[in-house]
């Protein structure tokens, strides 16, 4: 994969009269073997036509997409879910939106996704997923490196993740369509956190590469407006906090009992 410095990727980008939104992935070398769920335990069916489904919350059933797709709703693993009216927000001025779906028809049977708090370093291997013709598909890329870019107004501008193109077999490339498709990096073996959401392409000196939000830059943003996941469990350090309180207690409990005797 060729690197572009990261300056270099921040001017062309905010030079650009506009940056093309991002049919399906390309893939180097063909896209056979890409377009089923690689397993692995790739978030695949929570990525939808039009954005990622990032679970249920206690606000309602989120979807997270580039504010350039818009709410318009989203089909998700062959059911088609509503976009619920007046529910959209966008994050500032960026080109990321989230908006709840109607479930009066039934729940989403799928995981909850792991919002990312920490961004990948560069050299990063991730998964990118497009739906922008219609077929999933996924690719293998790596984090290249951060910076700031806009769509044709550079008033409006959003933090994104860069990843380049070059003839790696299984290499993926966002094509027009593809906004809104889903970048995961896997944090350890078969958790994989929501790391970028595709929002644009373009070139530089010849080397294609995808634009996408940098889902850890926006974290709080989005947190405070989904608010805490229904399935919510305690983290591991809570969980050590809550045996401690009960051996703690039960320890009383014995002292006790032993004084009484």
């Amino acid at each position: 994969m060729k690197s572009i410095p990261h300056l270099l990727i921040f001017l062309f980008i905010i030079s650009l009269a506009i940056l093309p939104a991002g049919r399906a992935l390309t893939i180097y070398g063909g896209s056979a073997g890409h377009i089923t769920d690689p397993g692995g335990g790739l978030p695949w069916d929570n990525v939808g036509n039009t954005g990622v489904y990032l679970g249920a919350y206690t606000t309602g059933y989120w979807i997270i997409t580039a504010n350039h797709v818009g709410s318009t709703g989203i089909t998700l693993a062959g059911t088609a879910y509503t976009s619920v009216g007046g529910s959209a927000l966008r994050i500032g001025t960026t080109d990321l939106l989230l908006y709840r779906i109607d479930v009066s028809g039934g729940t989403p049977t799928l995981s909850d996704l792991t919002i990312s708090n920490l961004q990948p370093d560069s050299g990063q291997a991730v998964k990118m997923i497009g739906d922008g013709s219609g077929t999933m598909t996924w690719g293998n890329n790596t984090v290249n490196s951060y910076g700031s870019y806009n769509l044709g107004n550079p008033a409006e501008t959003t933090f994104g993740l860069f990843t380049t193109y070059s003839d790696i077999a299984g290499e993926g490339q966002a094509q027009g369509g593809d906004s809104g498709g889903a970048l995961f990096y896997e944090y350890a073996s078969g958790s994989w956190w929501l790391s970028g959401i595709l929002s644009g392409i373009g070139t530089s000196e010849g080397t294609p590469f995808t634009a996408s939000v940098a889902i850890a830059a926006y974290y709080g943003d989005i947190i405070s407006i989904v608010g805490t996941k229904l399935s919510a469990v305690p983290e591991p350090a809570t969980w050590a906090a809550l045996l401690g309180s009960m051996v703690l207690i039960v320890t009383l409990i014995v002292r006790r009992r032993r004084l009484s005797s």
